[in-house]
C-alpha cells in the first residue's frame, strides 16, 4: 500500500500523453485487482491504532502530542497522495508490455476466481467460520504439504511482505516523530531499522500465520493441483517485479514523511 516525487512525476518528453494516460489507467488498474489499493485504504485506522497502542504505552505524551502525531501522520500519509505517488513510480519504473503482462495474469480465469473467493469470503459470517477454523487447527493440525502450498502461494502474492512493511514503516514514523518531538534528535535509518527488528519479526509472523489460516480455510474444497495453478500463474517476472517496486514505492513514501516533518519542524522553529 515514494522516492523523490518531484522527479518521478516528470514524463518523459518522448512519451506521448495519450500513451501516458493510458500507462496510469493499467497502473491503477493492476493496483486495484492485486490488493494494494485495499492495503493504502487501512492506512488511517492502522495510523488510529498507532496512536491508542502509545496512548497506552508508558512513553510520557501528552494529548496535546498524540493530537499533534495523529496530524503529522495523517496529513503526511494521505492515501490519495500515497495512490498518486505509487502510479508515478511505477510508471518511471516499468514498460507498458510489462504492466500488460502484469494485467494479463490478473485477468486470467484462475486468478479471478480466486479473487471472487475472497471477496466473496470478506463478511462477518464468514469471519465468524475462519476465527472456528482456527481453533479447529488448533487442536488438529493440518496436513503438512497443504500448509507448504498454501505458503508458497502466500509467498508468490507478496501482499503480506507489503503488509509487513507497511507496518512496520508506519512504526518508523512513529518513533521518528516522538524522537524530534521530545529531543529534536533525527534517527537514522539503520537506527531505526535495529530497533524495530523485533517488531518486525513479531508483526511480519501474525500476519503470516493470518493469512496461511485464511488460505487453508478458502481452499478447504480445492484441489491441490488447482492451488499450484495459481502459484505458477503468480510466479512470473513480471508480476514479481510489480510487486518490488510497489514496495521500494511505499518505503520511499514513508521515508518522505519522515524528512517532511524534520525539515517542516526546523523550519517553523527558524
Amino acid at each position: 500500500m515514494f522516492a523523490s516525487s518531484t522527479q518521478e512525476s516528470i514524463s518523459s518528453p518522448f512519451i506521448s500523453e495519450k500513451t501516458e494516460a493510458n500507462q496510469q489507467l493499467i497502473i491503477k488498474y493492476v493496483l486495484h485487482e492485486a490488493g494494494v489499493y485495499d492495503l493504502l485504504r487501512q492506512m488511517p485506522d492502522l495510523i488510529t491504532q498507532e496512536i491508542v497502542n502509545l496512548k497506552a504505552s508508558a512513553m510520557p505524551l501528552t494529548e496535546a502530542e498524540l493530537a499533534q502525531l495523529r496530524l503529522n501522520l495523517k496529513g503526511r500519509l494521505q492515501t490519495s497522495e500515497m495512490k498518486q505517488s505509487i502510479v508515478s513510480y511505477l510508471q518511471s519504473r516499468m514498460s507498458e508490455s510489462e504492466l500488460l503482462a502484469v494485467k494479463r495474469m490478473l485477468q486470467a480465469p484462475n486468478v479471478m476466481q480466486f479473487k471472487q473467493l475472497q471477496e466473496d469470503a470478506d463478511n462477518e459470517v464468514a469471519h465468524g467460520h475462519m476465527r472456528s477454523y482456527k481453533v479447529q487447527l488448533q487442536e488438529n493440525a493440518p496436513n503438512k504439504s497443504r500448509v507448504a502450498l498454501v505458503e508458497r502461494l502466500d509467498t508468490s502474492l507478496g501482499q503480506t511482505r507489503l503488509e509487513t512493511g507497511i507496518k512496520v514503516e508506519l512504526r518508523k514514523n512513529l518513533l521518528a516523530n516522538v524522537s524530534w518531538m521530545k529531543s529534536s534528535q533525527v534517527l537514522p535509518e539503520n537506527v531505526l531499522e535495529k530497533e524495530l527488528a523485533e517488531y518486525r519479526e513479531r508483526v511480519g509472523g501474525h500476519i503470516n500465520e493470518n493469512a496461511r489460516v485464511f488460505y487453508l480455510y478458502l481452499f478447504k474444497k480445492t484441489p491441490s493441483k488447482d492451488i499450484r495453478g495459481l502459484i505458477s500463474r503468480y510466479s512470473n517476472p513480471e508480476f514479481e517485479t510489480f510487486m518490488e517496486n510497489c514496495e521500494g514505492a511505499i518505503l520511499n513514501s514513508f521515508k518522505k514523511a519522515r524528512r517532511d516533518a524534520y525539515s517542516e519542524t526546523t523550519l517553523a522553529g527558524n
